[in-house]
């Protein structure tokens, strides 16, 4: 049998795809610190918000979220990238189990207030249609709300992936983290304004 070997290097973000862009380049790995840390702060800090949005399993994540100073070279993204969507995956799980807590909540009423005898679990089927219904459009608008909310975990990395230059990636992640930032202090700035 034949080994063959390789010499490996870790490419920076000033490699020839990118040469004449280390500016722009510099700009924006400064601008997804600075937004991550944001992100990150809010998410740590803000009692309101970690309350009314996640439950317990995914505040003790967040708590988890990485810090970062800074983002000098492709190790240094990719952690990043992997780091996002692990807080992707967690937002994802924890709209997933608060959806789940609230149509089990209203199965099991409806089941309890029909006759005969509780049957545990309580299958959707054996509800009636109204509630069938109910919870079917209860699972449409939050699909709809999740969606909205832009923390996809899937496709978004899938088009990081598929992206050939390094300046490409890098503004696909800083529009992905500049918007969890954007509707954070939009929804800080909303609960501040009812709490005043």
């Amino acid at each position: 049998s034949e080994y063959r070997l390789a010499n490996v290097r870790l490419r920076s973000f000033t490699n020839e795809a990118t040469k004449g862009k280390t500016e722009e380049m510099d700009t924006i790995t400064n601008q997804i610190v600075t937004d991550y840390q944001k992100v990150r702060s809010t998410y740590i800090n803000s009692q309101s918000l970690a309350s009314n949005e996640l439950p317990k399993f995914a505040r003790k994540a967040v708590h988890e979220l990485p810090d970062l100073t800074t983002l000098n070279d492709e190790l240094d993204y990719w952690k990043l990238v992997d780091t996002w969507q692990v807080l992707c995956n967690t937002i994802r799980q924890a709209k997933q189990t608060q959806l789940q807590g609230v149509i089990n909540e209203i199965s099991v009423q409806v089941a309890m207030e029909a006759k005969g005898p509780l049957e545990l679990p309580v299958k959707r089927r054996n509800l009636p249609e109204n509630v069938q219904k109910q919870l079917e459009e209860m699972e449409q608008s939050a699909a709809a709300d999740y969606v909205e909310l832009g923390m996809e975990p899937i496709l978004d990395f899938q088009e990081i992936l598929s992206m050939n230059e390094s300046l490409d990636r890098v503004r696909k992640l800083a529009a992905m983290i500049k918007r969890e930032r954007a509707r954070l202090e939009a929804k800080e700035s909303l609960i501040r304004a009812f709490l005043t």
